[in-house]
This record gives structure tokens, C-alpha cells and sequence, in this order.
């Protein structure tokens, strides 16, 4: 009876220290989960005449992003984001079109939460005045102003360490 009890103590004080040991690991570690809303703001203004697909784009995170109380993503940390297509201006009235995608903010840690969001812009298509006045009529460009705002989304669940 005495080997049993001092048997069940050892795998007690087995569990209790491997608790101890792997409990700090869990404990540091969040989970931003997908979906979560990341409200952003753009730093420059996008125009079709001048973007280029590829070129990146600046954003900053507008408010702190808490996962279980504790700030996540701090507001006024860097987002970024690409032009995925521009169209400029053109003869016969053709309009002006950009789009950007928002791939990325960093969190407190220097982890790159992937994100999820698009902003586009088209400008006005002036075709038929073009063919009546003048074909030299171009179409209006496009453009995304700075201080746009909007919200991106965690696109998967991040650990954030």
C-alpha cells in the first residue's frame, strides 16, 4: 500500500512539474483569431494615373487590438498593402480604375498578422462625349485619398508570442 500511494505521488509530482514547465509557453502565447475586425487608415493617396501594380501602400491601425485584454496590435502600428491593378486615363472617354489589397499589420511582437481587405476606385467613363465633341476626351482618373478609412480582417488565426 505504501509503494502504491508513493507511486500515485510521483505521477502527481510528474504532471505538477511538467504543468510548470509548459505552462509559461501557453501562457504567452494569443491567438488573434480570423476574422477580427482591424480598423485602418490610409496614409497616401493612390492614383490611377501614377500607381503601379505592385507598389505598396501604407496604412496605419486606428485602434488597439486586445485578444483576452491584452493589446494585440497597438493603434498608430504600421499595415501594408499593394496595388493590385491600375488603369489610367485614356482617349475615347476611358476612365481611370486602381485597386489595393491590405495584406498585413504588425503586431506589439513584430509578428505580420495576414489581412484581408480591398479598396478600389473608378473614375468617370465620359465614352459618348467623347464621340460626339471630341475622341481626344479622356475619362476621369481615380483615386483613393489619404485618411480613407476602413477595416480589414485577420485572414487566418495568428499566434501572436
Amino acid at each position: 500500500m505504501l509503494k502504491t500511494k508513493s507511486n500515485i505521488f510521483s505521477l502527481i509530482l510528474m504532471a505538477l512539474i511538467f504543468l510548470l514547465l509548459t505552462l509559461p509557453s501557453y501562457a504567452s502565447q494569443l491567438t488573434l483569431k480570423a476574422g477580427t475586425p482591424i480598423p485602418v487608415r490610409l496614409l497616401e493617396s493612390v492614383d490611377s494615373e501614377t500607381a503601379t501594380a505592385g507598389q505598396t501602400v501604407r496604412f496605419l491601425v486606428t485602434r488597439d487590438v486586445p485578444v483576452n485584454g491584452i493589446v494585440v496590435i497597438k493603434a498608430g502600428s504600421e499595415a501594408s498593402g499593394e496595388v493590385t491593378y491600375s488603369q489610367k486615363t485614356g482617349s475615347l472617354g476611358k476612365e481611370g480604375k486602381v485597386f489595393v489589397v491590405i495584406r498585413y499589420a504588425t503586431a506589439v511582437n513584430g509578428t505580420k498578422v495576414p489581412l484581408r481587405a480591398n479598396l478600389s476606385r473608378t473614375g468617370n467613363e465620359q465614352v459618348a462625349m467623347s464621340f460626339m465633341i471630341c475622341p481626344f476626351i479622356k475619362g476621369t482618373s481615380s483615386v483613393i485619398p489619404a485618411d480613407t478609412e476602413t477595416k480589414a480582417y485577420v485572414d487566418y488565426d495568428t499566434i501572436i508570442k
